[in-house]
């Protein structure tokens, strides 16, 4: 879990400094609260595909 939250606060760093060079600053928050849900959504979307295959054994 501690990892999870280390790769949402380096991919929040990078992609703010990112958008700040190309000139479309957006607030840090709005964009840290885009990568807790993509890595959330994407940590369900695997754990409920592991669920479904198992239930078809």
């Amino acid at each position: 879990m501690f990892r999870l939250w280390l790769i949402v606060l380096v991919m929040t760093a990078l992609s703010w400094l990112v958008l700040r060079l190309i000139n479309k600053p957006k607030h840090i928050g709005w964009v840290f609260l885009f990568w807790v849900a993509v890595i959330m959504g994407t940590t369900l979307l695997l754990y409920g595909v592991s669920v479904w295959f198992t239930s078809q054994a």
